[in-house]
């Protein structure tokens, strides 16, 4: 299911400040039993929540740099993988062998157009999803490598095309997805963590500003002008 927007996480822990701020102006009258929403425990509750916040947004960069990196090394991949039918069509193979490299080619080409995935906003399965399309190419890569490289007639000229070379290149794009891999699952970390200190524990950010607005409004008249200020801050619960 889709969750909060990275944007509605930001409103929720902006709005969580103000409310403390209100909390906090209301001096002595403040004064609830529930100790998860005494002002020490929610000032501690947005500092948890910030801190999983800041560990995220660490780990952004370090993907975004690893997918670029990747884009530019199997851009080519594509094209390559055309070269090496071609030439193997003017091979004296058999017709299964020429198509058996032709399937093999077609699903390289056939993931060519993976879907982007922005990390400031996708969640767990578009980023494993993504990582699963890209490796299925590289594997498919080292497969029809694996095809070419066993017919003796193999040998051509085009050093791109060559099999120590598309080796190398399949070597070098399969250590680049691993580090995209990497980045990518200490991202989906970081996103659960947050997840679950503003929305899954049982002191979650919903409950905690429900039960601040039913105690403010169980102050009656005194608390009034606090208690309309509190109730326009809206809280958005993940979906």
């Amino acid at each position: 299911m889709a969750s909060t927007s990275e944007v509605g996480h930001a409103k929720n822990v902006a709005n969580l400040g103000t409310g403390i701020q209100i909390l906090q102006e209301m001096g002595t009258l403040y004064n609830p039993s529930n100790t998860n929403i005494q002002l020490t425990s929610l000032i501690s509750f947005k500092a948890a929540i910030e801190g999983t916040i800041t560990q995220l947004n660490s780990k952004i960069p370090s993907y975004k740099n690893a997918v670029a990196n990747r884009e530019v090394a199997i851009e080519k991949l594509g094209k390559t993988s055309t070269k090496v039918l071609n030439f193997s069509k003017s091979l004296n193979i058999s017709t299964t062998d020429k198509e058996n490299i032709l399937s093999q080619v077609k699903k390289i080409r056939g993931h060519a157009k993976a879907k982007a995935i922005n990390p400031e906003t996708s969640e767990t399965t578009g980023i494993s999803t993504s990582q699963m399309s890209y490796d299925s190419r590289i594997a498919n890569l080292s497969l029809l490598i694996n095809f070419v490289a066993s017919h003796p007639e193999y040998q051509p000229n085009e050093n791109d095309i060559k099999v120590a070379n598309l080796q190398t290149y399949q070597q070098e794009l399969s250590t680049l997805s691993s580090l995209v891999n990497t980045a990518g699952n200490e991202l989906i970390t970081a996103r659960l963590n947050r997840n679950n200190a503003m929305y899954l524990t049982e002191i979650n950010i919903i409950k905690v500003m429900n039960e601040t607005k039913s105690y403010l409004k169980s102050l009656g008249q005194a608390a009034q002008p606090y208690y309309k200020a509190f109730v326009k801050l809206k809280f958005r619960d993940k979906d």
